[in-house]
């Protein structure tokens, strides 16, 4: 799999990934026996709306990925569907910096019928890519590849990488089979 940015090398303060780390194990984390996207099987999942759903909590996720905007300059935020759209519009809001929406399968209706991206966008232009919560990387990797076909420059990052794939993210999240999610 492609390495995709800097995994170890922290997004934001640490003070504020610990509240995120902390926020996700009080309201996000849910025991049993699920499926996730990528098909592996996990005893927890974590429910992304569970935070996105507060506007609160949502903005001060938002607000972690200014270092990053600073650091890079993007000319675009693109959120992949859906919950990465939730968040590159908070972010999008809170930097005013515009954004894209990158499909999952090309939309089949409408005026701009069988394309993957919506809203402006120019070649040449640079974007951070968001994500919600990667676990394998194979849908943000699919969402890159289509935004570089079109010619744009593009830096993927997650808010949270489940620990399967080498994602830079504001927080490396993964709990050991049956362990508490306040003991990580």
């Amino acid at each position: 799999m492609e390495h995709l940015g800097q995994p170890d090398r922290p997004v934001g303060p640490a003070a504020e990934v610990a509240w995120l780390r902390k926020i996700i194990a009080e309201r996000a984390i849910t025991r049993g026996d699920y499926v996730l996207s990528g098909g592996a099987r996990s005893d927890y999942y974590i429910d992304k709306f569970a935070l996105f759903s507060d506007p609160n909590v949502l903005r001060r996720i938002a607000r972690l990925f200014v270092p990053l905007i600073t650091e890079i300059a993007p000319d675009l935020i693109a959120g992949t569907e859906l919950g990465g759209v939730v968040i590159a519009t908070a972010v999008s809001q809170m930097s005013n910096v515009p954004m894209i929406a990158v499909r999952k399968k090309p939309k089949g209706y409408g005026a701009f019928a069988n394309e993957f991206v919506e809203g402006p966008f120019e070649r040449g232009m640079h974007v951070l890519l968001l994500e919600d919560i990667v676990s394998n990387g194979r849908d943000l990797l699919a969402a890159k590849t289509r935004l570089e076909e079109l010619g744009l420059h593009v830096t993927p990052c997650a808010i949270i990488s489940r620990g399967l794939a080498p994602v830079r993210a504001l927080v490396q999240f993964s709990l050991p089979r049956g362990s508490s999610p306040l003991e990580n």
